[in-house]
């Protein structure tokens, strides 16, 4: 409702909401310092929480992927054979000799016409370990049926079929799966007309088939110990080191080098390095203060902060000989740095050294590990310090609340109490003028 100000002539709602500004904002002010600084104390959270999380990660990749045993394989040239190690293959050098190379078993039936019918009955093809019947129907039996048949029964095991075109008609052409004698094909037949006697391969018995592979295991010696193995892929011939065979060269023996990678552990190492250093550099950040212009930061004075910047250096300090060792450095401001020459050097002495920095049960990497996880595991420091500063920012919140309240009471009573004066005014104003007609 409008408020008449004839009386007195003040603007009373001008009035009142200058009043209750007046009296609102230094508490508004009050109540938004203690939220910003808060909001500010909790992204400062949020900031430690993301670069402890990267160093924790780069930890990681040291202490459980291998990051301080990454292998490489060099092989000499035109060797036949290729090689690749993991990270638990032992370093050294070996002589590698391919006798031979494991080939799968090939069987070619004689030409038939492509529209001939072979014959009924059952097939049975046996790859090894594995066998396969496969029912030839009247009707079905040319040897495109046939092929299909037996791709359909053996569904990717045992023996693949396929048919070849050549001059002298059409083939049937039968495959091992499996390579070396563990895939050696036999195939008879039962039953139906006897016309599938053209696909019989049983050497001693009978056979009708040609033998174009024969079926051969892979021979390879490895400083002159032989193996045998019925696959040209050796994955457990030398622990960690996969062998690839690719040409049988008899009597002629290739070098084969396990070496630490250099270049896969540099990089892993400068990756802890790099996001150390940003962890150093914000925990200093965030508890600076600038005497100049006498501004604090947004963790300036934390126990907390101080002490995880405490003891991330105390640690690298307990262990600058072995860093040292290993090309790390530590600077006046507590980072790090890495000189690669150095590493390599004593990576090529003590191929162990990185690892039993960072990967032992105990040490540095399991110190600094075990202080990442108080940080950052659920419920840890930075969890209960940010939910401690949800918890007061909903306080703030509580506290916006009861303001809004205390001035609307405050507004309504200020303007009571000036309608009540511009009423008394008024009201004065009319027996002013009533007295001045009587005495004029």
């Amino acid at each position: 409702m409008a408020i008449s100000t004839l009386g007195s002539g003040i603007d009373i709602p001008s009035l009142v909401s200058q009043l209750v500004a007046a009296e609102r904002s230094p508490i508004e002010s009050r109540i938004a310092r203690g939220e910003n600084a808060a909001k500010t104390q909790l992204s400062a959270m949020g900031s430690l929480k993301s670069i402890f999380s990267s160093l924790q990660s780069s930890l990681e990749k040291l202490r459980k992927d291998g990051g301080t045993d990454a292998r490489t394989a060099t092989v000499q040239d035109k060797a036949g054979f290729t090689a690749s190690a993991d990270t638990t293959a032992t370093v050294g050098e070996y002589k590698i000799e391919v006798e031979s190379l494991a080939s799968a078993h090939r069987l070619t039936s004689p030409a038939k016409a492509a529209d001939a019918k072979i014959g009924t009955g059952k097939l049975v093809i046996e790859a090894g370990d594995t066998k396969i019947e496969v029912d030839i129907a009247d009707g079905r039996n040319t040897l495109s049926d046939i092929r299909t048949a037996i791709n359909t029964a053996a569904a990717g095991k045992g023996v693949q079929a396929s048919l070849v075109n050549a001059d002298g008609g059409q083939h049937l052409v039968l495959t091992a799966v499996d390579s070396g004698l563990e895939g050696k094909l036999r195939v008879t037949t039962s039953g139906g007309d006897g016309g599938l006697s053209a696909l019989v391969y049983d050497p001693g018995v009978q056979t009708s088939m040609t033998e174009t592979v024969a079926a051969k295991d892979a021979v390879v010696k490895v400083d002159g110990l032989t193996r045998t193995s019925s696959s040209n892929s050796l994955t457990d011939l030398l622990p960690g080191v996969t062998l690839n065979l690719t040409e049988a060269k008899p009597g002629e023996t290739f070098s084969l080098k396990v070496a630490t990678d250099d270049a896969a552990v540099q990089k892993t190492l400068q990756a802890f390095v790099t996001a150390y250093n940003a962890s150093i550099s914000l925990t200093k950040s965030l508890t600076a203060y600038n005497a100049e212009t006498k501004t604090a930061s947004a963790l300036t004075g934390d126990s907390m902060v101080r002490g995880l910047q405490s003891s991330l250096r105390n640690m690298a300090s307990e262990n600058v000989v072995a860093f040292k060792a290993l090309g790390l450095s530590i600077n006046t401001d507590g980072t790090l740095a890495l000189n690669t020459s150095t590493l390599t050097k004593a990576l090529g002495e003590d191929p162990g050294a990185l690892s039993r920095l960072f990967s032992g049960e105990e040490g540095y990497g399991a110190d600094l590990e075990g202080m990442l996880d108080s940080v950052l595991e659920t419920d840890g420091l930075l969890d209960s310090r940010s939910d401690s500063l949800n918890a007061r920012l909903k306080t703030y919140d509580k506290q916006y609340e009861d303001l809004d309240r205390r001035m609307e009471s405050l507004q309504t009573r200020y303007t009571a109490q000036f309608t009540a004066m511009e009423q008394m005014v008024t009201q004065l104003q009319g027996s002013s003028g009533f007295l001045s007609q009587q005495f004029g």
